[in-house]
């Protein structure tokens, strides 16, 4: 098959059949996936004589569908949920309610007693 590969023909492959340009199929791939690739080109050329009931797979997939059905509506259920309200908020609204503790007067003394607070504007002592 590598003699046949090697004139870029076009490749039927896949589980739904795609037709390509081999190169353009492998190029830009990297190894392990061209490698899986290279096995999907080479084996669909077998056909397999397994027939599937597309109707009792159906049916059976839709069975275990219906098995997460609990897992769906405990997840909608925290989904609607919500979460009361933070207890900083409260807090807050009791600290805001509370009258504010009186400031103590700004002490006068060395330094000028200027809103500054700070050592005065002079250089000397």
């Amino acid at each position: 098959t590598i003699r046949d590969w090697c004139k870029d023909p076009q490749v039927t492959f896949g589980p739904i059949a795609m037709t390509k340009s081999l190169f353009d199929t492998l190029e830009d791939t990297d190894t392990d996936w061209c490698a899986a690739l290279c096995s999907m080109i080479a084996g669909s050329g077998v056909k397999s004589d397994n027939k599937v009931d597309v109707d009792a797979e159906i049916s059976k997939f839709k069975k275990q569908l219906e098995a997460y059905k609990p897992l769906e509506e405990a997840v909608m259920a925290i989904q609607a949920h919500i979460p009361p309200p933070k207890a900083k908020a409260k807090a807050k609204a009791k600290a805001a309610a509370a009258p504010e503790p009186e400031q103590p007067p700004l002490r006068k003394g060395k330094g000028g007693g200027g809103a500054s607070g700070g050592k005065g504007s002079g250089k000397g002592k």
